[in-house]
């Protein structure tokens, strides 16, 4: 570089993290990427990703590439450099990059190992590696991370740190619902390492690198697109446009003020044209995608639509946009943290869970002119039915990300504009509520991708106990990021105790991980228990929340507050602590207890619902959509190799698999929609997953594990099934989507 110039360069992740070390400055090394910040940048590119045809992968060269944005670095000798802005990002990747080499490792796929080792450290396996970034604070955590080793904070560990470890293990469990099956994880790092890309900004100097990040980051200079969509509006109003600009700013100012979130106004003003505006239904999402985009183009590209003809239109338009801010404030603060007393804990659960996309579809229902008590009880009704169907599909292990809920809430949004009370909201929600017992949930297990949702269950079983019985409710601790709680098994993972009880390891598996046999607990106590067997633990139990202390001995005597609970719920039989009674027995009995505490927590009438039979139409009473029963079919397939071959006709339901691992052998079948249904009666939506459950282990290939018998007897894997189909072409209108 002569005469101080400053150069471009566009790189792919493989080479930005293959040829280089990067050191940060040590004021600028907060690592503080909230949970939110994270979860984009993971399903974003594993969104792009799935956009890429299936036969587009083989030839990478052909896939587009996905932009991450610039960065600033300084270079150093001994192929280091300085990096002054990026370090959100680079950090994040690092993680990403770490958890996808333990999966890979874990799996035995050596290229894939190789590929990421040479991106995490700047050398092969070491005593010690030197980590790509390279800040001494996070050598402990990254190395137990790259060793697959235990790690525990450090007493007076640094924020940076707290949300680095919080952070990496959100990765580990987005990857384990995102993933999928193991055959995706090779293509996937192929792709992420050769097609994101990012573009750095090589400064000639420390000062001239801080005088770049200075300009990149120099807000003032800079409109965003709500900034440029007042000034659309506020030029075609002409009368009052300053007091018209004292309401946006204050608007915009209490926004951004409920959760520190200098991005919320555009959210809201993205949410609200989305509600009242856009054409959307199921299919139809062009609007959606371009207020995405470019939300200040979209108005002016539509003003028509909006309304916008005279003046006045545009006076009364920033004025309904100013109360629904009111309104949006409300909710934004009970997503925070659980609005118990308004009805409006939905929205702080539907938050948890991932469905950021909730506000359009609550501003919907929402009239401008509503009061606060009428656009909180519309909001609620409309928080707990996506909060009911979020239950749904993860009881019926249908997928639960995000976009996952995109085509109902745009086939809604319409539908909710026409409502004029809560009433009308109620009405039009009660005839798409799913008519569900919750009998799923008594075979309900937890596997590497539903720990999230099997945690957030438990959390709600255990806040609806301890609440009727006059204890404070912790949900919000239940739920914390910082995993102060933690899910408990039972039974310690020890199949040779049960022979007697069981009739092989799998089925005690199985049955162990079934969600009736699993608690929560303070982090404290579930590391104190450990392998010990129940009739040991059951002693302590009676120290802890409801759903465990009811094991101990006694804890149901002189106890008015359980008896009215035990009598309300009917719950006499299964609320109780249990004898000799035999695994089985238990597991079915607390499965029983949980799916009638869940029809409480979710009955129609108590989330604000009535079930009616078909209205008279009136005025105000909006067309009712009739229900369509929610399959994994209708939503969206399920993505794995086994799940396209029974979609294509390669394998017919009801299949028979064999697995066969240390001599032991086991059978199981394919049903129609791809899951894999193990003879304990547990269903499982992946090979992967059945193999890990039925072995104990903690990874399984399952494509390589699982075979069929041919017509001729001869044993063929489910991988071989899928080449042959891919060279047959039977797989390839077969998209991952």
């Amino acid at each position: 570089m002569e005469n101080g110039a400053i150069e471009g360069n566009t790189f792919d992740l493989k080479s930005l993290f293959g040829q280089a070390t990067y050191d940060i400055e040590y004021y600028q090394r907060e690592y503080a990427w909230s949970a939110e910040d994270v979860r984009i940048l993971v399903t974003d590119l594993f969104d792009a990703f799935e956009r890429v045809p299936h036969d587009r992968l083989q030839h990478r060269h052909d896939a587009d590439v996905f932009f991450l944005g610039p960065f600033v670095y300084i270079e150093q000798p001994h192929h280091a450099r300085f990096l002054v802005d990026g370090q959100q990002r680079f950090t994040t990747l690092h993680l990403l990059f770490l958890h996808l080499y333990r999966a890979a490792s874990a799996w035995e796929q050596r290229d894939a190992v190789s590929k990421l080792d040479r991106v995490i450290t700047d050398f092969g396996r070491g005593t010690r590696p030197q980590f790509r970034i390279d800040i001494e604070e996070r050598q402990e955590a990254l190395e137990a991370l790259y060793r697959d080793r235990p790690y525990e904070l450090p007493a007076g560990a640094s924020l940076s740190l707290r949300n680095l470890h919080d952070r990496s293990r959100q990765i580990g469990e987005l990857l384990d619902e995102l993933l999928e099956e193991s055959d995706r994880c090779p293509p996937f790092v192929d792709w992420l390492l050769s097609k994101v890309v990012m573009v750095g900004i090589r400064a000639p100097s420390r000062d001239s690198g801080f005088r770049i990040f200075e300009s990149m980051n120099d807000r003032g200079a800079r409109l965003t697109p709500v900034d440029l969509v007042k000034s659309f509006l506020l030029s075609h109003v002409r009368t009052g446009e300053e007091k018209l600009n004292e309401s946006w700013r204050h608007m915009l100012s209490e926004l951004t003020g409920v959760r520190g979130d200098t991005d919320a106004p555009r959210k809201f003003l993205k949410a609200a044209l989305l509600a009242r505006y856009a054409t959307v239904s199921e299919t139809e999402t062009a609007d959606s995608d371009n207020i995405d985009l470019a939300l200040n183009i979209w108005v002016r590209k539509n003003s028509d639509r909006i309304g916008l003809r005279q003046p006045d239109d545009y006076h009364r338009f920033v004025e309904d946009l100013i109360r629904l801010a009111s309104h949006h404030r409300t909710f934004l603060q009970a997503s925070r943290q659980p609005y118990h007393h308004d009805g409006l804990a939905a929205l702080f659960y539907n938050e948890v869970n991932g469905l950021t996309n909730q506000m359009a579809l609550v501003l919907a229902s929402i009239q401008p002119h509503d009061t606060d008590t009428e656009a909180k009880r519309k909001a609620a009704l409309v928080a707990n039915f996506l909060d009911r169907l979020f239950v749904e599909r993860t009881l019926n292990d249908e997928p639960v990300q995000t976009k996952d809920f995109q085509p109902d809430i745009h086939r809604l949004i319409p539908q909710l504009r026409t409502c004029t009370t809560h009433q009308d909201v109620s009405q039009l929600l009660s005839a798409q509520l799913p008519d569900s017992t919750f009998e799923p949930i008594t075979t309900l297990g937890m596997r590497g991708n539903n720990k999230a949702q099997v945690r957030y269950l438990l959390a709600r079983l255990t806040a609806h106990v301890e609440t009727e019985i006059g204890n404070p409710n912790l949900i919000a601790d239940y739920l914390a990021q910082e995993r102060t709680w933690q899910v408990e098994h039972l039974y310690a993972n020890h199949p040779e105790r049960h022979t007697h009880e069981t009739p092989d390891p799998a089925t005690f598996r199985a049955w162990r991980a079934r969600i009736g046999v699993l608690v929560l607990l303070r982090r404290p106590d579930n590391a104190s228990y450990n392998d010990l067997p129940l009739e040991v633990k059951r002693l302590r139990y009676a120290r802890e929340k409801g759903l465990a202390a009811v094991l101990a001995p006694d804890y149901r005597k002189n106890h008015p507050a359980l008896r009215v609970f035990i009598a309300r719920h009917k719950v006499e039989q299964h609320f109780r602590e249990f004898g000799r009674e035999p695994l089985q027995k238990i597991v079915e009995v607390r499965g029983e207890l949980y799916r009638r505490l869940c029809a409480h927590i979710w009955d129609p009438q108590q989330l604000g619902f009535q079930p009616l039979p078909p209205p008279t139409r009136t005025e105000s009473t909006p067309p009712v959509t009739p229900w369509r029963p929610i399959s994994p079919a209708r939503l969206r397939p399920l993505r794995t190799d086994l799940a396209r071959m029974m979609r294509s006709g390669i394998l017919a339901p009801g299949t028979q698999l064999h697995g066969e691992r240390r001599g032991n052998r086991y059978t199981a079948q394919v049903d129609a929609e791809g899951f894999v249904l193990l003879d304990s009666g547990d269903r499982c939506p992946s090979p992967d997953e059945a193999g890990k459950l039925v072995c104990g282990t903690r990874s399984c290939v399952g494509m390589t594990f699982w075979y069929v018998t041919s017509k001729d007897g001869r044993p063929v894997s489910l991988r071989e099934l899928r080449t042959q189909a891919e060279r047959d072409g039977r797989l390839l209108s077969a998209r991952r989507s």
